[in-house]
């Protein structure tokens, strides 16, 4: 029943947004980040049907009264409300970084060099590519069987990652100077880079190259440039990660601390739909912060210092369903002008601690 409400409540809103309702352009000041933006636009309860940039402009579908315009035309970060998407600054180029455009091209050149190389040399060093004279070979790790070697945990792992990587490096080439489409290019080529390389390298471990691996990685980039896209559709949905440290990471046997995305007994990862996606509860106080949160995670699998013989007996596999806290949403309201504040709300928008979220629903699978 939960479940059809917000369904529904959503679908509303997306009724809305093709209706002849007011719709207009935010245009911001030249020297504006897509962080004030956002800061912006959530200070007056506000969600983007799309965003321009370069500078940056906020597609909004809602009823202009006056009183908002009288709000909007008040805010530091806005220069003009019109129904033109005309830019008001032609050749216009601003980077949060302080860069140059050369500087930013410079940025993006060592990017694409970065990236590979501490690849390289992160997965030699920690996943053993090419250190036990392997040949190129594929595996089948078994999706999300109980027998398989994590119950499926890092299959998600996979997704998450990929998903928070392509984010975060589309967010780097807005700070960098690029406009907004040439920044989710960058995110997108980066995830897939980095997804097919993973592979590749594991083709040379015992790990083996896994087009399951690769499937997820898909889903999880795919995710994040569709959610870049469309700022609307962001504000409804998201991918969390949770990881606390477990006891078997702690444990002193454990010599591979460095590689927490193998820590899969103190990971849970949610598809979480959020109340402020929806006008209607967006609006009250008391449903803002709600999430609606299923989530996957598996117990006993690795790390595992488990005898053999008894590894059975403590591998579980969890489906669960409860309510949670928009904590990403939460911190951003309480002083959407800080860079402090909106970074931490940027970090729990992914990342979230134990406790958040509360399982109305748990099976073991």
């Amino acid at each position: 029943m939960i479940i059809l409400f917000w369904l529904l409540s959503f679908s509303v809103h997306a009724t809305d947004s093709v209706l002849p309702a007011n719709v207009f352009w935010i245009h911001y000041k030249a020297q504006v980040s897509i962080g004030e933006v956002q800061a912006n636009l959530n200070r007056h309860h506000l969600v983007a049907r799309e965003i321009q940039s370069n500078p940056f402009r906020a597609h909004v579908s809602k009823f202009l009264t006056p009183e908002l315009e009288e709000k909007l035309k008040k805010d530091i970060y806005v220069a003009q409300i019109s129904y033109d998407n005309t830019p008001l600054y032609p050749d216009h180029f601003y980077s949060p970084f302080g860069f140059t455009p050369k500087q930013r091209d410079n940025w993006t050149t060592g990017w694409i060099i970065a990236v590979p190389s501490i690849l390289l040399i992160f997965g030699s060093s920690v996943w053993d590519w090419g250190n036990t004279g392997a040949h190129m070979g594929f595996g089948n790790e078994g999706w999300y069987g109980q027998h398989s070697y994590s119950g499926g945990a890092d299959k998600f792992g996979h997704m998450t990652s990929h998903y928070i990587e392509t984010r975060m490096t589309t967010w780097l080439a807005l700070q960098a100077g690029h406009d907004i489409k040439t920044a989710r290019k960058i995110g997108l080529y980066t995830g897939a880079f980095v997804g097919l390389a993973l592979e590749v390298g594991d083709g040379f471990s015992k790990y083996r190259f896994s087009t399951e691996d690769l499937f997820m990685d898909s889903i999880g980039i795919f995710s994040a440039w569709l959610l870049d896209t469309y700022p609307a559709l962001d504000e409804f949905v998201g991918i969390r990660w949770q990881w606390w440290p477990s006891h078997e990471y702690r444990d002193s046997r454990n010599t591979a601390k460095v590689d927490v995305t193998s820590d899969y007994s103190g990971q849970k990862v949610f598809l979480s739909f959020k109340a402020a996606g929806v006008p209607v509860l967006r609006e009250n106080i008391f449903t803002r912060y709600l999430t609606l949160d299923f989530g996957f995670f598996t117990r006993g699998y690795e790390p595992d210092f488990t005898p053999d013989d008894k590894t059975d007996n403590i591998q579980r596999r969890y489906f669960s369903a409860g309510i949670g806290i928009n904590l990403g949403t939460l911190i951003f309201d309480s002083n959407p002008d800080s860079t402090a504040v909106r970074t931490a709300g940027s970090i729990t928008k992914y990342w979230i601690p134990p406790n958040v979220t509360h399982a109305v629903i748990r099976e073991e699978l």
